[in-house]
């Protein structure tokens, strides 16, 4: 990846940034423990367009924010406590890599701290987030497996959510600035069955010319919807997915309008390098 300053970043900031990014390896493994429960096919177009990417460093500033907490921990951890722990496993021949924030021994603990949003935060409360289950759960099988370190068992499981963008008219929605959010322990061949699935995937992936897709879950795909919009009126009267709905509803009340607004795939236009960059074989160029 090449980082730019087109933003005009202080100099420390920049370099910073930089740093950050060379620092971001998986090592001696083949895989990390992100890229392994993400699309295989973003993994793939790292591998191969890796180095064509271009991001401005001002678009990176929340990956750094994250670096600078997880740099006070490990100043501050406290007796037994175990800050950046690499665990590595191998599975079905793939070596998996893991970067575990925090554990507490001797409790068996696993904290992750993510440096997040209200909303996402509110979310996982309230509905769970997979990505966070399956991140942990993997953490905590690498972890046990490996056999350069000799930790107790894991007992428990937990994100440590920062709220970068915290205010009071949160704390109405019973959100505090940090919440820990304990998070499922999977049955280990719950675990391990996932894990196999995932470098199934994987693997094949690599073995292909172009892997498949991403999936609508992985490209955070919205659908197209059909907004009954009303004269005089600034929001939609109803939504609809379905256009004989919106059809229906528009013969019923033949003066509302219907606006058809069409389904993105979100991750891949405004977030995703190779989609933004038009270097994914399924974005349009």
């Amino acid at each position: 990846m090449q980082i730019t300053n087109e933003s005009n970043l202080p100099e420390p900031l920049y370099q910073a940034i930089v740093a950050q990014q060379q620092q971001h390896s998986v090592g001696e493994a083949d895989i990390s423990c992100t890229q392994l429960i993400d699309a295989p096919l973003i993994a793939w177009l790292w591998r191969n367009y890796g180095d064509q990417v271009v991001e401005d460093a001002a678009d990176r500033l929340w990956v750094l924010y994250g670096s600078i907490a997880h740099s006070i921990l490990e100043g501050y951890a406290g007796l037994g406590h175990h800050v950046e722990t690499e665990a590595i496993a191998t599975v079905d021949g793939m070596r998996v890599s893991g970067h575990l924030d925090l554990l507490v021994m001797p409790d068996g603990t696993i904290q992750d701290y993510k440096f997040t949003s209200a909303w996402t935060v509110g979310e996982a409360k309230k509905n769970g987030k997979p990505e966070w289950e399956r991140q942990l759960n993997v953490y905590r099988y690498l972890l046990e497996q490996d056999a350069r370190l000799s930790f107790s068992p894991v007992k428990r499981l937990e994100i440590v959510a920062m709220l970068r963008d915290w205010g009071p008219r949160h704390a109405q929605d019973g959100l505090k600035p940090v919440e820990v959010i304990s998070v499922p322990l999977w049955e280990q061949e719950r675990v391990e069955a996932y894990l196999r699935e995932r470098v199934r995937l994987h693997q094949a992936a690599f073995a292909k010319e172009i892997p498949p897709q991403c999936s609508p879950e992985e490209r955070w795909a919205t659908p197209t919807t059909h907004a009954i919009v009303r004269p005089g009126r600034k929001t939609a009267v109803k939504v609809f997915q379905d256009e004989a709905e919106a059809t229906a509803w528009q013969q019923q009340y033949p003066a509302d309008g219907v606006e058809v607004r069409p389904g993105e795939n979100k991750r891949c236009l405004n977030y995703c390098p190779f989609g933004k960059q038009k270097l994914c074989p399924y974005v349009a160029g």
